[in-house]
């Protein structure tokens, strides 16, 4: 079972340890956040002392911000060939298709469709097994859908640890599978909640409008009596914690733990 880490800023390098053989850098969810090149090439002189293997994380984008992405994924593409790139936006992977073949693309937990939301945990006990499996399964169920994906040459999908569990019966064994600890995401949107949330004036504005990048000074602990767990919302994003290890770890369908040390925004 390999072990990965995931961390969105270099200073949290500091949760490394020897089990680590590889790192995920970079941001899933806001283009905004998304490191620069400087930081880039931080983090694989890092990687390169370790000897560690390398994952870069991609967001959803605008076409500005798939501009902002493109020159860096060149420039991983020429200076660490092999490395695999996590995206979460179609136009993303096209254009590793086309501009960046040294890559390998990872399909991101973004584009793993899901029935995410806790509140499934109040009836679940209730359900069919049939409807049980239902909440369980993913778009991997689909045969055209891992058909299509084998035609793309995506042999890795990103997996969130849910709530209701995991069923990967039947899926290719051979697009091997990824599981995030202990962050899992509910849902995401571009109209950040966070912006200019410190400032009155702003109260009763909602929109997507330049910030200042709020959501790295705060997080919003939502509580809900529908909701079976705390919700968690950083930036644009919300959350809940799952440290429990599902059943799909013990029957060796999923090859590689993601460990986020902290909430990867």
């Amino acid at each position: 079972m390999e072990q990965a880490l995931f961390i969105s800023k270099l200073r949290n390098l500091k949760y490394f340890t020897k089990d680590f053989t590889r790192i995920y850098f970079g941001q899933e969810f806001c283009e905004r956040l998304m490191p620069d090149k400087k930081k880039l090439k931080n983090m694989l002189s890092f990687i390169d002392k370790e000897d560690l293997n390398f994952t870069f994380v991609t967001p959803y984008v605008t076409n500005h911000g798939l501009m902002k992405l493109e020159p860096i994924l060149t420039f991983i593409n020429k200076k660490r060939p092999g490395s695999e790139i996590v995206f979460n936006d179609w136009g993303v992977f096209q254009y590793i298709k086309d501009e960046c073949n040294e890559l390998i693309p990872v399909m991101g937990r973004l584009l793993n469709r899901m029935k995410r939301g806790p509140r499934i945990m109040n009836i679940f006990d209730q359900l069919s097994e049939s409807t049980k499996k239902y909440y369980q399964s993913s778009n991997l169920d689909v045969p055209y859908v891992e058909a299509y994906l084998r035609d793309q040459n995506i042999y890795r999908v990103e997996f969130d640890n849910l709530l209701q569990g995991l069923n990967l019966n039947g899926t290719d064994i051979k697009i091997k599978k990824s599981l995030y600890l202990p962050f899992a995401f509910i849902s995401t949107t571009r109209f950040c909640l966070s912006a200019h949330c410190d400032k009155l004036e702003y109260f009763d504005y909602v929109g997507i409008f330049p910030c200042a990048q709020e959501c790295q000074r705060y997080t919003f602990n939502l509580l809900n009596p529908v909701m079976s767990v705390p919700l968690i919302r950083k930036g644009n994003t919300i959350f809940f914690l799952n440290e429990n290890i599902p059943d799909v770890v013990e029957k060796h369908q999923i090859d590689r733990i993601v460990i986020q040390p902290e909430i990867p925004i």
